[in-house]
């Protein structure tokens, strides 16, 4: 039973956040007035009249794209329809990348395109609009009775005494609710080490299972596919979730207009917490056999791969790091204070609160778990150096870090050292014996330069097996017990971490053509990206851009797009009609 004291104590709280929340709607709408010239703004509410952006560098792209669309004429338009979800209103570059996604499979289907947009997101309905896009489906967070309506309903689905440890656990009509919540709270709110904030927990909970009864009514109308972007957090996780689960296959990106883009087609539920760029067992059979007797490592290497290990262009907003060169092995040791005579292991913690529940199998139930006890196993063993080197990224997220935990455990052994956030060592493959990740690049990367890796979950590169990867935890603890004696790699190994490692660089990937290539991973540096927008040439089915690489991909029934060029060439020669969705 829950105690009535605690439901009045958290259902005032609700009520009042809710309360502080419709402040904050209220502020944002002010916020948005600024975007837009007042009388305009009503000219077009009331009479229908157009509206303009005070940045007028919107106003350009929006006039082009416009003329673009028209001269299309897309004609005997199919009923069926195309669901786009555009919910991200404080970043118009993944909005516009789902925009191009859908048209392409409006362009082969003929199927027509609804959009999924928030409640007074005017600037995405418009960006929608200049690409034909004429309906919509509002996600209206703000209905005060409804929120109260479903943190009621919370509490109700699991008892205060028990939330934190039942919480991963919890199905709401059938789907995962508990991590969804648990997602959210790691993500923004993990500041405390010692105990969780339980309010937060429910807040989270509500939320989730409000979005699931939403997503259920989405798709009843039984759209023939769902584009995504992001697939973590609320609501995304969950509509993603709902759309398989209704049956409504699922078309997601990776990638941004610096490092391109790659595409994943999703059919079964069963795959819901399938990583996006984990390639199936026959691409990934495929890309072995192409590249089986080419030399990869030089070119890995021309790429800047080997010496970027860490701060690749994807990271490339980090914070300033110093980066050190050691001449030798002996330097490395000496200015760790580590024992020349053991073998060194570099452990890589995940930033805390990012991409926790995006694998089919984890041996630990988050990354903080994994992190937090393999610390507390590594202090009772003393025959090799550990090295512990934080997430490159780790400072952009807010709440608990690597050097938290393990300050707390109070680590003060002599071969367990924490690697300063502000520095990176250049070649470290160099000066190591193994690594352990949980799922991380590293895993591909150094098993690639011929270094041991440990892995803990299901990673991106697991059908290419070709890290140590225990099933349980005492298969792993077991393995870092006896760590000293984990021997090379086999040639095998090496040469399929380095067929993932050089796909994973580019040769898969590829541009849309019209997203400027801008260093934004973050904060959306909106008047830079609309200035160079307003200048780029628009055309909407380039030949040879990732409009071809899903062309392909739809025809041949494929899980992951592949890169038209790459595609081109190689067709003659092996079967790339993997029907592997």
């Amino acid at each position: 039973m829950i105690n009535k004291s605690f439901i009045i104590f958290f259902l005032i709280k609700c009520t009042l956040l809710e309360i502080k929340n419709q402040f904050y709607l209220l502020l944002n709408k002010f916020k948005f007035y600024k975007n837009h010239n007042f009388l305009n703004y009503f000219g077009h509410k009331i009479f229908n009249k157009k509206l303009f952006f005070k940045n007028k560098n919107i106003d350009k792209f929006l006039k082009k794209n416009i003329q673009i669309t028209q001269q299309e004429k897309l004609k005997n338009l199919k009923s069926n329809k195309i669901l786009v979800e555009l919910l991200l209103p404080h970043h118009s570059e993944p909005m516009i990348m789902n925009c191009l996604i859908a048209k392409d499979l409006q362009k082969f289907y003929k199927y027509q395109i609804v959009a999924l947009i928030n409640k007074d997101d005017l600037l995405t309905k418009k960006i929608a609009e200049s690409f034909g896009i004429r309906n919509f489906i509002y996600l209206n967070k703000s209905n005060f009775l409804k929120n109260i309506y479903y943190f009621i309903l919370a509490l109700r689905l699991v008892n205060y005494n028990d939330i934190e440890k039942k919480i991963i656990k919890l199905k709401f009509s059938g789907h995962e609710v508990g991590k969804a919540a648990l997602e959210n709270y790691l993500r923004w709110h993990n500041n405390d080490l010692n105990k969780k904030d339980k309010f937060l927990l429910y807040l989270f909970l509500s939320k989730s299972m409000l979005t699931v009864d939403n997503a259920k009514n989405i798709f009843k109308q039984n759209y023939k596919f769902f584009v995504i972007g992001e697939l973590q957090f609320i609501p995304n996780k969950l509509l993603f979730h709902c759309s398989l689960k209704s049956k409504t296959p699922v078309y997601c990106n990776f990638g941004t207009s610096i490092i391109n883009f790659i595409g994943r087609f999703y059919k079964n539920y069963r795959d819901r917490n399938s990583v996006q760029l984990k390639f199936s067992k026959k691409f990934s059979n495929l890309l072995i056999k192409i590249f089986k007797n080419k030399n990869l490592i030089d070119i890995i290497k021309k790429k800047g791969g080997v010496t970027n290990i860490g701060k690749e262009i994807v990271w490339s907003n980090s914070q300033n790091i110093k980066t050190i060169r050691f001449q030798s092995k002996i330097k490395f040791y000496k200015y760790f204070h580590l024992d020349k005579n053991k073998k060194t292991v570099l452990i890589l913690p995940h930033a805390m609160s990012d991409n926790l529940f995006n694998n089919e199998w984890n041996v630990f139930d988050t990354a903080y778990d994994w992190y937090y006890q393999t610390i507390k196993k590594i202090s009772q063993i003393d025959n090799v150096n550990w090295l512990i080197k934080p997430h490159p990224y780790e400072y952009k997220f807010p709440g608990v870090s690597a050097r938290d935990i393990f300050e707390k455990l109070k680590t003060d052994k002599k071969n367990v050292k924490f690697m300063n956030e502000g520095i990176h060592i250049n070649e470290t493959h160099k000066f190591i014996d193994l690594v352990i990740t949980g799922n991380g690049s590293a895993g591909y990367q150094y098993t690639a330069l011929g270094i041991p890796t440990i892995t803990t979950s299901d990673a991106k590169y697991s059908n290419f097996k070709f890290t140590l990867s225990p099933r349980n935890k005492k298969e792993y603890f077991n393995l870092l017990s006896k760590v000293d004696k984990i021997p090379k790699p086999t040639k095998d190994m090496i040469k399929n971490a380095q067929i993932y490692w050089l796909s994973n660089l580019d040769i898969l990937y590829n541009s849309h053509g019209l997203l400027p290539k801008i260093k934004q991973h973050g904060l959306f540096k909106k008047k830079l990206f609309f200035g160079k927008i307003s200048k780029t040439k628009i055309v909407r089915y380039k030949k040879g851009s990732f409009s071809d690489d899903i062309f392909y991909q739809i025809k041949n029934k494929n899980r992951h797009s592949i890169n038209s060029s790459f595609y081109l060439k190689h067709k003659k020669k092996y079967n790339l009609k993997l029907n592997d969705i």
